[in-house]
Formats: C-alpha cells, sequence, structure tokens
C-alpha cells in the first residue's frame, strides 16, 4: 500500500541543449529519470533536492546521449548511495561511446563535462517500484536513437518521452537511424496505447498531447524535404524557413550528417553549430 504521495517536477537545464530532468519525490527520496548533461546543472539539481530535504536513492537513465547522462557524476558525488540504472544495451552504448563524445565536447563545455562516467547497472523488467508507486519501463520502437526507454506513471497520468518528443524544438534526427517514418511509428505507438494527460519532453517545456501532435508535423515536413541526394544546404533551409521560431536551431545543421559537411553550411557555421542563446524553458515545473 502507497503511504507517501507521489510528486512531480521536472528540472529545465540552463546550459545548452537544455535538457529536462524529471523528479519523482515520495516522502523523503526522490528518484530522477535521466541526470542532466553539465556539472553546473547538476550541482544544481542536487541543491535543490537537498534543501528540500530529500534523498536521491535512484537514477534512471533512458538512453546514452550525454546531455542525458553525464550530469550524474556530480549528482552521484552529492548522493553516494544512490544508484544508476539503465537498459543493458543503453549501459554498453554509454561506455563505447564516452570518449568520442568527449572529444566532440571537449573546447566547447571544457569545464563542464566529466573526465570520466560512473557505474550504471542493468534495469529489466517492464515494471520499477519506487517507494511503493510503479514506473512502466517501455522500449520504445526506434526513434532519436535505437535504444531509448521511455516512463509512464500511470498515477500521474504522465509520460516521460525523453527525447522521443521535443516541445517546440528541432529534432536531431540525421546521426544514426534518420528514419522519421520509424519515429513517427513510435510515438503513434505511445498514443494508442497509453492514457496521458501530461507529456515531459526531452527538451523545452511540459505539455500535453500537443506536443506528439506537433512533433508527428514536424518529423512529416523533415521527411518531406530530406530526398536522397538533396544538398544539405537546401534541407537545412527549408526546415529553418517552416519552423522560424523553433529553439535548438543548431541542431538542424548537425542533424543532417554525423559531420556538417557541405561547404555552404561549412561557411555558415564555421564548422560548428550554435544551440541558440537563450534557455529554452526558465525554472523549474510542478505538477499541481
Amino acid at each position: 500500500m502507497k503511504e507517501n504521495k507521489l510528486n512531480l517536477e521536472v528540472y529545465y537545464g540552463t546550459k545548452a541543449p537544455w535538457s529536462n530532468t524529471t523528479v519523482l519525490l515520495s516522502g523523503d527520496e526522490a528518484l530522477l529519470i535521466d541526470a542532466q548533461f553539465t556539472k553546473t546543472d547538476a550541482r544544481a539539481l542536487a541543491k535543490r533536492l537537498q534543501d528540500g530535504g530529500k534523498t536521491l536513492t535512484t537514477i534512471i537513465l533512458t538512453h546514452s546521449h550525454p546531455d542525458h547522462v553525464w550530469g550524474g557524476v556530480e549528482l552521484l558525488k552529492a548522493f553516494p548511495n544512490a544508484i544508476a540504472l539503465a537498459r543493458p544495451a543503453v549501459i554498453k552504448e554509454i561506455e563505447l561511446e564516452f570518449r568520442a563524445r568527449q572529444l566532440r565536447w571537449t573546447t566547447i563545455l571544457d569545464d563542464e563535462i566529466p573526465t570520466d562516467l560512473y557505474s550504471v547497472s542493468p534495469l529489466e523488467g517492464d515494471i520499477f517500484d519506487f517507494d511503493g508507486h510503479k514506473i512502466e519501463l517501455i522500449d520504445s520502437k526506434p526513434s532519436e536513437t535505437l535504444n531509448l526507454m521511455t516512463c509512464y506513471i500511470p498515477e500521474l497520468k504522465t509520460y516521460v518521452a525523453s527525447d522521443q518528443a521535443y516541445n517546440r524544438c528541432h529534432y536531431y534526427v540525421g546521426p544514426g537511424l534518420n528514419r522519421p517514418d520509424l519515429w513517427i511509428e513510435s510515438i503513434k505507438d505511445i498514443t494508442d496505447n497509453y492514457e496521458i494527460e501530461r507529456v515531459v519532453p526531452g527538451h523545452g517545456a511540459v505539455g500535453g498531447l500537443e506536443i506528439f501532435e506537433e512533433a508527428i508535423e514536424y518529423l512529416s515536413f523533415y521527411q518531406s524535404v530530406a530526398k536522397p541526394l538533396v544538398p544539405q544546404k537546401a534541407i537545412v533551409d527549408a526546415v529553418l524557413k517552416q519552423y522560424p521560431d523553433w529553439k535548438l536551431e543548431g541542431v538542424v545543421s548537425m542533424t543532417i550528417g554525423p559531420a556538417v559537411t557541405a561547404p555552404a553550411i561549412l561557411e555558415e557555421t564555421g564548422g560548428k553549430s550554435s544551440f541558440g542563446d537563450e534557455s529554452i524553458v526558465k525554472g523549474y515545473y510542478r505538477a499541481n
């Protein structure tokens, strides 16, 4: 029997690319879904928990990308008895990709990235029990990445999409799969099978099912312009023209390929794509 009420907050990252961390609170215990990117944001999140008298017990990692993983180094320094969990395939990706991704971010976020990572234990099964509260673990169909685990919290009718969906941010489509059709299918699979009132995206503000509707529109448009052998510059220009007010605009150049190689894009960006100058969302979200 559940004795403690389950509360939900979302910490919005303050440094690019502004990833979200879902915070579940039950009594004095805290569970995080994803761990932030930078040292600054991870330390701020740890301090918020400490100031609220909460003890972090568990970090669930949804996928291997560093903006959702690397902050765990600082969180586990603050709460050394907490454990980090992920699907075995995600653990393997984190371990294999770390040094390459570390090099990619060197000189961009030197003081904010870790020199080494932390131990992550395998997370098996379809249900995780957090202090008597059920979290359903869902192995998403291919979306941003091949291996992405999302979470549904039936008690709150809340779906933690992680990077299966963003809110009015450009999508990181290209590297790896570059299959917007599969991404759309993964979203429809969720909306067809779960009763959802609240969506926590990987980037951008918490919202409702409109996040999924806009994601499908965006991915469908991307697919319509990103045809085989279409120049990178043409794809980038078309997407930015269609969605001029969306955040993470630099992601569009990054998504066209693993490296930004088109001469026109190199000339525009100097070989480095900016995520933009303003935070996507400021502050934090707390469910009523």
